[in-house]
């Protein structure tokens, strides 16, 4: 696409740092002001767009807006924190980019499922505390995921992608759970999977109870909060694994640890936290436990995946000042 596609250079606003060859390139085809640049606090009042990533856009925000105003570009897919009602009310899109960090996301989940199953942080924390561990101590709560079953709440994008390692790694069996599935991606799983490694569940109990490693691939809704609790925990096996890659308050924290000092189950590996970032005031028990790993929300933090997903959002700007149909558009 050429510069000379779009008749003037928007106003678009960027909320977060990005790489300078990011900025090089939306200034190709914007009035572009990106933080840190203090004039960023002067959005609302002056922006044709806005690029968010982890940021906030409120109602009271929207309130705010420039009747010029058209457009959010969503670095990532999570729309938790932008008000998209209000947005859509006053006629606004938001757009984010799915499938961009799809396997940036399932990487870590899987490095997650794989230190907790060998234990690995936990025998490092040790020997790093002075500890002599020996290999029959070191080795004796560690499992291997090798034909293994991975439950999936949500087989969109990330699922997907985490799907295909586990299968391609360990010979996996993949059981889905997700009442919402677009039907192009029920074409992807049944052209991945054979019919022998792969099935569909209608309850989230079915899938809890049938597996080793669960890995939670949907957004932070209404209908989604609290989706793992205590009743839910109860279910699994107690050899069982949990990985959240996706928002925090999907599980229930209190209703986690509870599970992990009872022996419910055997591990968690958290991304996602209800307070961000986690903290030990916060979050104490869970990030002391030691069969927890816990990372702060980098699932697609990773700096080759941040320039790509925000080259992304520029791109999904560009077409839609240009008069394109707008790309990935959320609406709730």
């Amino acid at each position: 696409m050429s510069p000379a596609a779009v008749p003037h250079k928007p106003r678009v606003f960027c909320l977060y740092p990005v790489d300078d060859s990011v900025k090089e390139y939306a200034e190709q085809w914007f009035d572009f002001t990106c933080e840190p640049n203090p004039q960023v606090s002067r959005w609302r009042e002056e922006a044709e767009a806005v690029m968010v990533r982890s940021n906030k856009v409120t109602p009271s925000d929207v309130k705010q807006l420039s009747p010029a105003f058209k457009y959010v570009g969503k670095h990532g897919v999570g729309v938790d924190a932008i008000a998209v009602k209000e947005l859509n009310a006053k006629g606004i899109k938001v757009m984010n980019t799915p499938g961009v960090n799809a396997s940036a996301v399932a990487e870590l989940a899987l490095t997650l499922s794989l230190c907790l199953a060998r234990d690995v942080a936990q025998i490092d924390r040790r020997i790093r505390s002075g500890e002599t561990v020996t290999k029959a101590d070191g080795g004796s709560t560690g499992f291997q995921l090798t034909s293994k079953t991975l439950g999936l709440v949500g087989g969109g994008n990330i699922g997907y992608q985490l799907g295909k390692m586990f299968y391609g790694a360990f010979n996996a069996k993949v059981i889905v759970y997700d009442p919402h599935l677009h039907p192009s991606m029920s074409q992807k799983w049944a052209e991945l999977l054979p019919a022998s490694h792969f099935q569909r569940v209608n309850t989230l109990d079915e899938m809890l109870a049938a597996s080793d490693v669960v890995s939670i691939h949907v957004p932070l809704l209404e209908s989604t909060t609290n989706l793992i609790g205590e009743e839910q925990l109860r279910k699994m096996k107690k050899t069982a694994l949990l990985i959240n890659t996706a928002r925090g308050g999907i599980v229930n924290e209190d209703a986690l640890l509870k599970a992990l000092e009872e022996g419910w189950i055997a591990g968690a590996g958290i991304d996602a936290f209800s307070i961000e970032p986690p903290t030990s005031k916060d979050f104490g028990g869970l990030i002391n436990h030691p069969r927890v790993i816990s990372t702060p929300h980098i699932g697609a933090a990773s700096l080759d995946v941040i320039r790509i997903t925000a080259l992304a959002v520029v791109d999904h700007l560009v077409e839609a000042f240009r008069g394109d149909e707008p790309r990935d558009v959320v609406t709730i």
